[in-house]
């Protein structure tokens, strides 16, 4: 059986396939924008063919969260689940929104907003 957990790891002692078998030997996302502060939340896709890796941090999505929180919430090293989460948002199955210390303010929908507030 190979082991693809850290040694001592009771949860990984029944995996037989390597998790960088399963990232199909990235060491990087793809997506550079990627980092510990992207918010992904799970689309609405068939989840039954995912490995159990994979299921998981879907699962984690089902709100929105931060890729840090994710590792955190999986138990599994930052790095493996940024190249993890990249894999499932090429797929569909998560969806990205924009990194934490980015912010998009679209002022002219404010205004009208705060115009439509002053009114009532």
């Amino acid at each position: 059986m190979v082991h693809g957990g850290w040694p001592g790891d009771e949860e990984d002692q029944g995996r037989l396939v390597p998790l960088y078998i399963l990232v199909g030997g990235r060491t990087r996302p793809r997506n550079t924008d990627l980092d510990l502060a992207t918010q992904v939340v799970a689309a609405p896709a068939d989840r039954t063919v995912l490995e159990p890796e994979y299921e998981q941090i879907v699962a984690a999505c089902v709100n929105w969260a931060s890729v840090a929180e994710i590792a955190a919430g999986v138990r599994r090293p930052l790095t493996v689940v940024k190249v993890l989460v990249d894999i499932l948002l090429e797929q569909g199955y998560l969806a990205v929104g924009a990194p934490a210390q980015r912010t998009n303010l679209n002022r002219p929908l404010l205004e009208t907003l705060l115009a439509g507030l002053q009114r009532l």
